[in-house]
C-alpha cells in the first residue's frame, strides 16, 4: 500500500493543489484523503491504488 503526498498526486492526475481540493470536496468518485497521523493537523496523503482505480473509471 503506498500514499501519496499532495505534490505527487497533483503531478500523477496533472492537476493543480485547489483542483484536487476541489474534486475531494464535491466529486464523490474521488479517492478520500487520510491523515497520516493521529492528530487533526497531522499529513494527509492519498492511496495510490485508489486514484489509479478512479483514473481508470474516467478514462471517458
Amino acid at each position: 500500500m503506498q500514499i501519496l503526498r499532495i505534490p505527487a498526486v497533483c503531478q500523477m492526475l496533472g492537476l493543480s493543489r485547489v483542483t484536487v481540493w476541489r474534486r475531494v470536496k464535491l466529486d464523490p468518485s474521488f479517492p478520500r484523503p487520510i491523515r497520516l497521523g493521529a492528530s487533526d493537523k497531522s499529513a494527509i496523503g492519498f492511496l495510490q491504488h485508489e486514484l489509479n482505480a478512479w483514473i481508470a473509471g474516467n478514462r471517458n
